[in-house]
């Protein structure tokens, strides 16, 4: 037992290690990588370098994974700048260090256990935090870039200017977003896919309106103003409902996530703090079956009222 732990100390310690010093040392260069265009591009390391040629082998294997596409996703619409290595080894490092962490408190297994649950879906709920904030800062400025778009039009601009003029203008995350439309277009990619991967980045259907709206008319020609104009209209009345709604279910949203993180929250401190009382629920025959009943339950009723608070507009 006192060798396994020491193990997956080594072990946690080495993947926090790397993941930090990975995230010092590339941050600059993942940053410049034009996501879409570029996902399957690594880094070429120097011939020496083994550590480079053991993070592209490991990068390798990653990308053939059935999960890293989605994965990549959502580092991507998160706009997080880890590799998706870098960010696996970050959430292993993290699991291990909380499992030796629970274990030596609670001298129990099943302390570790729980607080290494708890710890690897820490780095999950981050970044599907700061994916659902920036979507809705995205969709919150998206009426104020299709009245720059109309504008810049209208002046006699064409669309690559009126993108131009969208980065230029306005603010986190719309600017980085058409920042990388730019970049794909200059690469030499068409400007209805480079604003196809806008789409699948941001997964907005306002936007993909938008974009739609845009390959019709290069399609078939027309008005792209007029188009834009008319389209803008119902965007700026689909975000206002959208806030009304927002606003009245806030309090359930909050509530739903209380209740629901509130029994393991509970149930963790109380084995980090007297393990022998806690040890009754993992008890065989019907101990166990509760415990796995509630957790089966308290799930159920958390998708269910999130289920219940999803009102399309």
């Amino acid at each position: 037992m006192v060798e396994m732990i020491a193990l997956l100390m080594g072990l946690g310690l080495l993947a926090a290690f790397l993941g930090i010093y990975n995230y010092a040392q590339h941050a600059q260069e993942v940053q410049e990588r034009f996501n879409g265009v570029t996902e399957a591009y690594m880094p070429a390391a120097p011939q020496g370098d083994k550590r480079g040629r053991g993070k592209d082998r490991l990068d390798g294997w990653l990308a053939r994974a059935s999960f890293s596409r989605r994965a990549r996703d959502r580092l991507s619409r998160a706009n997080v700048k880890l590799t998706l290595t870098e960010y696996l080894l970050l959430q292993v490092g993290m699991t291990a260090l909380a499992f030796l962490a629970g274990s030596t408190i609670s001298k129990s297994v099943i302390g570790g256990a729980l607080m290494g649950g708890l710890a690897s879906s820490l780095p999950n709920a981050y970044v599907s935090r700061l994916q659902s904030k920036r979507l809705k800062a995205f969709q919150d400025q998206l009426p104020d870039v299709l009245s720059l778009l109309v504008n810049s039009l209208r002046a006699g601009h064409g669309l690559l200017q009126a993108v131009n003029l969208v980065t230029q203008e306005m603010p986190e995350p719309t600017r980085e977003e058409f920042s990388r439309v730019r970049r794909e277009i200059n690469l030499g990619l068409p400007m209805n896919d480079a604003l196809q991967h806008l789409v699948d980045r941001m997964q907005s259907d306002d936007l993909e309106l938008m974009v739609t709206a845009i390959a019709v008319q290069h399609e078939v020609g027309g008005n792209l103003a007029e188009i834009l104009d008319t389209i803008t209209e119902v965007i700026r009345e689909r975000v206002r409902i959208l806030g009304e709604v927002r606003t009245m279910t806030a309090q359930q949203r909050m509530v739903g996530t209380v209740l629901s993180g509130l029994p393991f929250l509970l149930g963790t401190g109380l084995m980090m703090i007297n393990p022998e009382y806690m040890k009754g629920l993992f008890e065989p025959c019907l101990p166990r079956m509760m415990a796995v009943g509630s957790v089966v339950m308290i799930i159920m009723g958390y998708m269910l009222m999130q289920k219940l608070l999803q009102i399309d507009v």
